[in-house]
């Protein structure tokens, strides 16, 4: 099995590529664990239950036309379609791409201290299902 070196991940953002601005991207998603262990069972027995998930971005900030704060400020409160994957390449099996929608429900327009690079770090949640594509 071949493994990869995260250089090249790609993010977009309701179309805007905003991937030379993100030095961090984490998609995770999960499932309840529902028990349904019955009178009998020796073990506790599980099922899953709703799925859900969530987006963290590390950006570079940038105020320029079309790059970061002109993208992220006007979604903030709403639902944005998010595009990850783990190089520029066109999505294949061994490149997917998941996409999904996310609620743009944080943001921290300024962030750092004295002669830190501006940054801005961001944990959204989806809404909807994760789809992962092949082609």
């Amino acid at each position: 099995m071949a493994k990869i070196l995260l250089q090249d991940a790609k993010v977009t953002m309701n179309g805007t590529n905003l991937s030379n601005s993100i030095k961090s991207v984490e998609l995770s998603i999960s499932a309840d664990a529902k028990e349904v262990t019955a009178f009998g069972d020796g073990w506790t027995t599980r099922i899953a239950g709703l799925k859900e998930g969530s987006v963290k971005l590390d950006f570079f900030q940038d105020f320029g036309a079309a790059s970061v704060e002109a993208t992220l400020y006007p979604l903030f409160g709403t639902l944005a379609t998010v595009v990850v994957s783990p190089t520029s390449g066109t999505a294949s099996a061994t490149n997917p791409t998941y996409t999904f929608l996310a609620l743009v429900n944080a943001h921290s327009p300024v962030m750092g201290a004295v002669g830190d690079m501006a940054t801005l770090s961001v944990t959204w949640p989806t809404s909807g299902t994760v789809v992962k594509a092949v082609a």
